[in-house]
């Protein structure tokens, strides 16, 4: 008799990281898997439309494109790409990136 509860749980949970807003301001701390690059902060506005992302990076300079699927977060900047996993809180995402043929980890936290 507990299955009924314990699928009850899981659809609540679900429901509530998919309805998390990317939405604001985010900083993004990226560091490079070689430390002979040099890893840095970047800024990012992000708009949330349903599960696609809109936006631009580096004071504007930089056009940001991507999804969101549950806690699954895949973004673009120019030729880079970004996979990451959303906290339940839905204000800080974990992941890697890949750049210029170089990979590496990043943060991101939402700061607006």
């Amino acid at each position: 008799m507990w299955r009924p509860y314990w699928a009850v749980s899981v659809l609540a949970v679900v429901t509530v990281v998919a309805t998390a807003d990317l939405s604001g301001t985010w900083d993004v701390d990226v560091s490079f898997d070689d430390p002979a690059v040099e890893g840095g902060d970047i800024d990012c506005v992000i708009k949330q439309d349903g599960e696609q992302l809109k936006g631009t990076c580096s004071g504007g300079t930089a056009a940001l494109a991507g999804e969101v699927t549950g806690q699954t977060v895949r973004w673009r900047i120019g030729g880079n790409t970004f996979d990451g996993t959303l906290d339940d809180a839905g204000t800080r995402i974990k992941g890697r990136f890949t750049a210029a043929g170089k990979g590496g980890s990043f943060t991101a936290v939402k700061s607006k």
